[in-house]
């Protein structure tokens, strides 16, 4: 056998859109050979052959190279072993069906990822932390890895790239690169091999866990959606590696996730529970950790943690500048690790007392005098859109709030949209419609981003041969903008707004 954890020598890899080749890459190091497939079609030839050539792998003197793509369906043929394939694949791809018709079995990148990293003795002796979940992700591996860092040296991969973290600090390595699970490997190689050695690994993941961490976070579960052409939902994907994992897996929970996580955990496995709504608290269901965001003495904002299990309570103040209610999911994931990595709470208090929000997550902001919203990020859904026009109409626009200034006229622009090349699951257009048309009464200016939000420019749809894809005549949309990215449609927010408006980003991009 080749690879200890993997007993196949011919494999069938789909997709090249999501990793497939750097899969491919690692089986040939083990003298495994596999076919990466082109299941979409999409990807040109020469980009193809440019992706293996730069490998190295078929230059390494084998008379039958380890490693191949194609973009033919009648390359795929029964005598592979196992099929290697991303979860939201859909059943209906063509592809797919010709693998069942050959009865040939699945793995998921997941899977295979985790079989090469079980083995891998550089990760070892080290902790692998792997981060999944609809939303809260970046926020909490941000947050975990400060706290971390003043034990251990952390490597941090999230979509926003990657990081090394050291006694508190930062330092930017490598920008951005997908966080699917199957570049896991590769981002491992290129740490070692660049002699950052860290002592813990931080990973966020897509659609759930490879099943080699040692702990598991899974920061939500909600809201579910359909993923692989409607054949399964986001829940099913994430949960599904939580019963295949390592054995002595810890993973870290959301209280309301608990019923449906709870089925998965075998006996060797434990279970970590944040409460970060009072749910568990109004049902008094014992917790590890609740987070409540709260008013403190001098009418400050302060986390109060505490855990109904240990007995554990401590205060930490917040910091201005971000919304912490959209951050207490992270806080109590992060916390809820930290502790049970024995991070001392005087240093969990201060990581959380110096956050002032991740980029692109909830983070207000002021330039050139406008009162800037950033929530454009790869999570981005549109009930986290709607949470951030909510947040700033509230405090700027309602006169309950404190920050309400009556001397100050202040115009409302909303950038929404989604960058389509760069995110696998955009948000619905019908979805970002009726969005718009519930606050179109509050927003002055809309810029739309992205290709699919163009039909809604009924002026303008005549030059972009599409149709409205609803026929609502209300003027927010006739006087519309496009931009073709986030940082375009943040651009010329700028320029049409003056001093004291008010702007809202909410596009789906990877940052």
């Amino acid at each position: 056998m080749p690879h200890p954890e993997i007993p196949w020598e011919k494999i069938a890899v789909f997709d090249v859109n999501h990793g497939g080749l750097s899969i491919a890459k690692q089986l040939a190091k083990y003298g495994i050979s596999a076919v990466v497939f082109d299941v979409y079609q999409k990807m040109p030839a020469d980009k193809m052959k440019a992706g293996v050539d730069e490998s190295g792998i078929d230059k390494s003197g084998s008379a039958e190279p380890k490693i191949k793509i194609t973009a033919s369906a009648d390359d795929l043929t029964d005598d592979f072993e196992i099929v290697c394939l991303p979860v939201h694949l859909s059943p209906e791809n063509v592809f797919y069906k010709k693998a069942e018709e050959f009865g040939i079995s699945m793995v998921t990148h997941h899977e295979m990822v985790g079989r090469i990293l079980k083995s891998d003795p550089r990760i070892a002796d080290r902790c692998l932390i792997e981060i999944t979940g609809v939303r809260g992700k970046t926020s909490t591996a941000v947050l975990l890895a400060q706290m971390l860092s003043y034990k251990n040296r952390v490597l941090l991969h999230t979509s926003k790239g990657m990081t090394l973290w050291d006694n508190g600090k930062s330092e930017s390595v490598e920008p951005g690169i997908s966080i699917t699970p199957a570049y896991i490997p590769d981002l491992a190689d290129m740490a070692f091999e660049r002699k950052y050695m860290p002592d813990t690994l931080i990973f966020e993941v897509s659609l759930g866990f490879t099943g080699a961490q040692d702990i598991g976070i899974l920061t939500e579960l909600h809201p579910n959606y359909s993923v692989a052409g409607e054949s399964m939902t986001s829940t099913d994907a994430k949960t599904k590696m939580i019963s295949r994992s390592k054995e002595g897996s810890v993973f870290v929970i959301n209280y309301d996730d608990l019923e449906i996580v709870s089925k998965y955990i075998r006996k060797d496995q434990d279970l970590i529970v944040f409460d970060d709504t009072g749910a568990a608290v109004e049902e008094k269901t014992p917790t590890d950790v609740y987070v409540n965001i709260t008013t403190g003495s001098e009418e400050e904002l302060v986390a109060d943690i505490e855990s109904s299990r240990t007995g554990v309570f401590f205060r930490a103040s917040l910091s201005s500048g971000y919304d912490t209610n959209s951050y207490k999911t992270a806080m109590a994931a992060a916390v809820a690790a930290a502790l049970e990595l024995d991070i001392s709470e005087s240093r969990i208090a201060e990581v959380i007392s110096g956050f002032k929000g991740v980029k692109g997550r909830m983070r207000e902001y002021e330039e050139d005098g406008r009162l800037i919203l950033d929530n454009s990020n790869s999570g981005l859904t549109i009930e986290t859109a709607e949470t951030a026009v909510k947040y700033m109409l509230e405090k700027y626009t309602d006169k309950r709030s404190p920050e309400y200034d009556s001397s100050i006229s202040r115009n409302v622009t909303l950038v929404i949209g989604e960058e389509e090349k760069t995110v696998c699951e955009g948000l619905n257009p019908h979805d970002v419609e009726e969005l718009i048309v519930n606050y179109k009464d509050e927003i002055q200016n809309l810029i739309l981003v992205g290709e699919r939000m163009k039909p809604f420019m009924k002026v303008k749809a005549a030059d972009y041969k599409q149709e409205p894809l609803e026929k609502t005549e209300d003027e927010i949309f006739r006087k519309s903008d496009y931009a073709g990215s986030f940082k375009e449609g943040l651009e010329k927010a700028i320029e049409i707004t003056k001093e004291g408006d008010i702007i809202i980003a909410a596009v789906k991009c990877f940052r």
